[in-house]
């Protein structure tokens, strides 16, 4: 069905001509027409499900038309199915490329997707194709998100051309913009001041501070109009901004006449005083810091952020220590404002006093414990502890090199026989899984697990476990087990034994392995009826028992047949065939899951992986692998995981990308893969990235990852099952 078609369907929900011709539409265009017709009627109504059913079923019954897939984009984005709603703009766009709304709505579904380099394409793209004199609406819309876009992609050259042309849209063609355009004049001035002040930003980023200072100076003005947007207020705050162009430029006398006009607004912010005192210093007087930074305080009593950083300016100096820790110290009796504890944070790491900043931490749950055991501590207090140590952890997990050093600090004190809130051991454990220290995390969380109360048990041994599996560590997982099954008595055996299971089958002990995961099905509960038969059959797949594990999973098709048990059931299904070597069937299998689940991460990235691996169909395997990284990393964003993307799928792309010979684009994923902690204790991803270097004709880069593969083979049960090690070791041979 054409858009003209569907046009067609919208007048007849108007009026009826008083002779309307007979359309020669055939039933299929019938159909799509009213059920097209049935979706706008229930999106009216905000009944988006049924209207989505709609649009879908006018989409398959007019395969050629654009509006129901349009419609379904909107609709799909709404509902949380951002997948969806790409899949169906990019059909929109493989039909009509000049549909730059479709294009915009793309660009930023891609964007909240993670995927900002292709974003930034779409976007591109979609505002060169704009006539700013035809659609200056649009055309700024996209100007301007195009800026955003570069700006988060760190390509201030490139925000610095969308953000142009942004200013020149609401410049030349403001007349179409103001009421026809939908902006007021107030509006379309609050804009341009705005793409002004990142315009400045953005030349700032690129030293180039004289096209800077008069970006600002434009929105200043704006600002500062009586006839225009008489914001006093707005306009000092573009006084910080220049007062940073100048100081770029390396003219800090006049950058500070622009500062101390801005500070006159009295900011509770830690940034504009920081600048103080940086300026301060370029402009030859290091002696004026402190006096001013007190001039301020005296002036403000009340501005803890102020504070915050004169604490951290007399920490600079032995002398005046006592009295900074005397001052920080009390605005920690008074704040968790993260910004004002980042500059705590900060000072007590750079004046070598980490320390301070576990103590802190420990303090908060020494109150937090009290509290949960009857103590006496006011609800009040145990809130502000709460947060104190939610915002602690926070700035710990963002800053790597201030979690070193605290953790760092707490394995001192574990070695002095110091003692601390088990909250303590496993946030610390926490920290340093995040910051790939793998090893001192499995410190920690072992002292986690000898001081974790009953209640606390299962997250202690399961954080330890976790950390052990990533560490690719199975006989320490096996330890850690029986250590459990000794010891924990707030843990089902059950747990235990499912882990110890795997764990046995990696280290070859095939008779216990089986052994184990039988006693995991015998004490599991209901709930956990599949799930601990599913991991037997994953057993049986690490001792290269094939025939075994497919047997097991075609029983369980048949004892559970709840779909998304039959999906699960499947997938491992799937995986016994490839190990197997009946591909047709692992396929056959894989296919059935994304027949009715098409964003099945695990499904999109296996067949899209053994597809490229045997050389077939790259284009639907990359395409596939795509589809499970963006799966993946909006399923982690959605649950707060704190790494966003699974390094499996990464390299699971990187090998599609070297199948199809793109080998440098394979070369930077499979590095930056290598860079983090589960990449970099992974023996397939080592070997992968030799034979991308390989490839590219970097033999030491090749040797040097395929001895690291050759290192970590041997505690991976590929190395020997399938013969990787061996491999391995022949390719070493080839660059001596």
């Amino acid at each position: 069905m054409s858009p003209g078609l569907i046009a067609g369907a919208l007048l007849l929900t108007l009026a009826q001509p008083p002779t309307p011709p007979t359309p020669d539409w055939s039933p299929a265009h019938r159909d799509a027409l009213a059920r097209y017709g049935a979706g706008l009627m229930q999106a009216r109504r905000d009944r988006l499900l049924t209207a989505a059913a709609a649009f879908e079923k006018a989409a398959k019954d007019d395969p050629d038309s654009t509006e129901p897939l349009k419609e379904l984009v909107r609709l799909y984005s709404q509902t949380g199915r951002e997948p969806d709603a790409v899949r169906a703009a990019r059909t929109v766009l493989e039909r009509n490329p000049a549909d730059h709304d479709t294009a915009h709505a793309l660009a930023r579904l891609l964007y909240d997707l993670g995927e900002l380099h292709e974003a930034v394409s779409v976007a591109r793209s979609a505002a060169a194709g704009v006539d700013p004199a035809r659609r200056p609406e649009k055309a700024l819309a996209l100007s301007r998100d195009l800026g955003t876009l570069l700006e988060k992609a760190n390509d201030p050259a490139g925000a610095e051309a969308a953000l142009t042309r942004a200013r020149d849209v609401l410049v030349t063609h403001r007349k179409q913009l103001v009421v026809p355009g939908g902006l007021t004049p107030t509006e379309a001035d609050v804009a341009l001041a705005n793409t002004q002040e990142r315009l400045g930003k953005a030349l700032v980023a690129q030293k180039k501070t004289d096209a800077a200072a008069a970006a600002f100076r434009a929105a200043h003005a704006l600002y500062n109009d009586p006839k225009r947007l008489n914001d006093p207020e707005a306009a000092a705050r573009l006084d910080w901004n220049l007062s940073a162009a100048l100081a770029a430029k390396g003219d800090p006398a006049a950058a500070l006449r622009h500062l101390e006009s801005f500070l006159k607004l009295r900011p509770q912010a830690v940034e504009p005083f920081e600048r103080l005192a940086d300026v301060l210093r370029q402009n030859g007087q290091p002696d004026e810091v402190i006096p001013a930074l007190r001039r301020h305080s005296a002036g403000d009593p009340t501005n803890l952020p102020v504070q915050a950083v004169l604490a951290a300016e007399l920490a600079r100096a032995p002398a005046t220590r006592a009295a900074a820790d005397d001052l920080f110290s009390r605005i920690g009796t008074l704040s968790n404002d993260p910004k004002v504890l980042r500059i705590v944070v900060r000072s007590h790491v750079q004046t070598a006093r980490p320390r301070s900043v576990l103590d802190d931490l420990d303090h908060a749950y020494q109150t937090l414990k009290d509290r949960d055991a009857g103590g006496t501590a006011r609800a009040a207090e145990h809130d502000f502890a709460a947060e104190r140590a939610r915002v602690l952890g926070e700035l710990l997990r963002a800053e790597a090199d201030w979690a070193g050093a605290v953790i760092t600090a707490a394995a001192d004190d574990l070695s002095a026989g110091r003692k601390r809130e088990y909250a303590t051991w496993h946030v610390l454990g926490v920290l340093a899984a995040r910051h790939g220290r793998l090893d001192l995390a499995v410190v920690q969380f072992r002292q986690a697990v000898a001081t974790a109360p009953r209640d606390t048990q299962p997250a202690a041994y399961g954080a330890l476990i976790d950390v052990l599996w990533r560490s690719r560590k199975p006989a320490d997982v096996a330890a850690a087990c029986r250590d459990g099954l000794r010891a924990a008595d707030g843990v089902a055996p059950a747990y235990f034994h499912f882990h110890l299971a795997y764990a046995l089958a990696e280290l070859g002990d095939g008779a216990e392995a089986v052994a184990a995961s039988d006693r995991a099905i015998t004490q599991a509960g209901d709930s956990d009826r599949l799930t601990v038969r599913l991991r037997k059959a994953a057993v049986l797949k690490v001792l290269g028992r094939w025939d075994e594990a497919i047997a097991l999973c075609r029983r369980l098709l048949d004892e559970f047949d709840a779909p998304a048990d039959r999906e699960r059931t499947r997938y491992v299904l799937a995986g016994a065939y490839w190990g197997a070597r009946r591909d047709a069937e692992a396929e056959a299998e894989l296919r059935l899951i994304l027949d009715s689940h098409p964003d099945h991460a695990g499904a999109c990235n296996d067949l899209g992986y053994h597809l490229a691996d045997r050389g077939r169909n790259l284009d639907e395997a990359e395409r596939l692998v795509r589809r499970a990284v963006a799966r993946d990393r909006l399923d982690r964003r959605r649950s707060g995981d704190a790494e966003p993307d699974n390094p499996a799928y990464l390299d699971s792309l990187a090998w599609v990308l070297f199948r199809r010979d793109k080998l440098p684009e394979a070369r930077v994923l499979l590095e930056r893969v290598s860079a983090t902690p589960d990449g970099a204790a992974d023996a397939v991803v080592w070997d992968h990235l030799g034979d991308v270097c390989f490839r590219l004709d970097d033999k030491p880069a090749a040797k040097a990852a395929w001895e690291r593969a050759a290192a970590l083979y041997p505690a991976d049960h590929r190395g020997q099952r399938d013969g990787r090690l061996e491999e391995v070791r022949r390719k070493l041979r080839r660059v001596p």
